[in-house]
């Protein structure tokens, strides 16, 4: 039987979670390099060094390789305690060298020690979700609160993410594209050492002493756990992740041919951002808890697809402002339904591990589409955007085929003890 007290204790500790995850997932929608800086270095890397679509969207798949190796982070933050700690010593450390790269790319005046230290940067903002999404299910598993946890999450990096989008585009219209990128840079440092003082504050954390588990205890558990379960999972996110991604060329389309100023570009990327909230407060209050993990599929895949056959209508200003605040939208609910999935399927004590498998397979996936979508656009399409929308838009409504492999529940809830 759980106390007053226990109860009182463990409420206490979750307030201070969610505290903490707020301010850890603002720095991630502030920091990472698809926020903020991404539209100085885009904008750097087209008007400064005249790359076309395929070589930025080449150039900033190096930055995803951190993110295609999460595995390594996930393992380590499992098995190997760092300073007697599994979680908090890791955060604090990855989050303070973030910070510190991200000022050595303010000072950089070369590409390539530019693209080494937000190389460095990348690493720790990946490494940083993999332990937070792990963090995040070892709070959330016991009273089945894991989704509740992963909405909060999202309304966090997105309200941060309006801002950066926002500041973004202010910097690329007031400033010439090298300062812009600096000015981002320097900014961005800052709430990487603020979350990295909080990590060692607000965490709390037992200590570990050695290593918790071996490589092959981990495979053992693995092997034990519902394996089939997780490859359709992962195979479903690899796919969903695949369609050709429009990122980068919908860039060069609103700044070449349709002429969007940069500060407008910046808006819509604050607009895409509140496409993201609305759809996790769609996500939280209409689907979760509502429909199974199938359903949800089915309502993201006809979302998504729409979403993206909308962009055949993209001309003027107010299309614009439209179509990205419901990509936004369409978006949010893939991913909370995407890194839901991911949940349902780790099994206890690898939760880092396992989720980390599951979106680096994810971003592998997507990195190769975002490349494929460019190259596309680039040398078949010939600069012609529709075209590319068609196609995107048939490979999301392909991941239909693949719903009926889905679990229907978690494959853990069953078996979770309550704290």
């Amino acid at each position: 039987m759980r106390t007053s007290y226990q109860n009182q204790t463990d409420n206490k500790l979750k307030n201070t979670f969610l505290v903490y995850i707020v301010i850890a997932y603002a720095t991630q929608g502030i920091a990472q390099h698809f926020c903020l800086i991404a539209q100085p270095l885009e904008y750097y890397l087209l008007k400064d060094l005249n790359m076309n679509a395929a070589q930025v969207a080449a150039l900033l798949s190096v930055l995803m390789v951190p993110f295609m190796i999460k595995p390594i982070f996930g393992i380590l933050s499992d098995t190997v305690p760092l300073a007697g700690y599994r979680r908090k010593s890791y955060l604090t450390l990855v989050y303070a060298l973030s910070g510190v790269f991200y000022l050595a790319a303010a000072a950089s005046h070369s590409l390539n020690l530019l693209i080494v230290a937000l190389f460095f940067t990348a690493s720790g903002m990946a490494a940083g979700t993999v332990i937070l999404c792990g963090l995040t299910l070892e709070m959330g598993r016991p009273d089945a609160e894991t989704r509740k946890f992963q909405a909060i999450q999202a309304v966090g990096y997105y309200c941060a993410n309006i801002v950066s989008f926002l500041l973004g585009g202010y910097l690329c219209g007031h400033f010439a594209p090298q300062t812009a990128l600096a000015n981002a840079a320097l900014i961005a440092s800052l709430p990487c050492f603020l979350t990295a003082a909080t990590s060692w504050i607000l965490v709390k954390e037992k200590q570990s002493a050695g290593i918790k588990i071996s490589l092959a205890a981990i495979k053992t558990q693995l092997a034990k756990s519902q394996s089939r379960a997780l490859l359709y999972v992962c195979l479903f996110m690899c796919c969903w992740s695949f369609s050709p991604g429009f990122g980068t060329p919908l860039y060069f389309h609103q700044t070449k041919d349709l002429g969007f100023s940069q500060v407008f570009i910046g808006q819509l990327g604050a607009l895409f951002s509140v496409g993201m909230i609305l759809g996790s407060l769609f996500f939280r209050f209409f689907l979760d808890k509502k429909l199974s993990p199938q359903a949800q599929a089915k309502v993201a895949v006809v979302i998504g697809a729409t979403s993206t056959l909308g962009y055949l209508m993209l001309g003027t200003a107010a299309s614009a402002v439209a179509l990205e605040t419901l990509r936004g939208f369409a978006e949010m609910i893939a991913i909370l339904l995407v890194y839901g999935l991911a949940a349902d399927v780790s099994p206890k004590d690898f939760e880092s591990t396992t989720i980390a498998v599951l979106i680096a397979a994810y971003n592998i996936a997507e990195q190769i589409s975002i490349n494929i979508g460019a190259s596309l656009y680039t040398y078949v399409f010939k600069d012609g955007f529709a075209q590319l929308i068609v196609v995107s838009a048939i490979a999301t409504l392909g991941c239909w085929l693949l719903i009926p492999l889905l679990p229907q529940k978690d494959q853990y809830a069953e078996t979770v003890v309550p704290g």
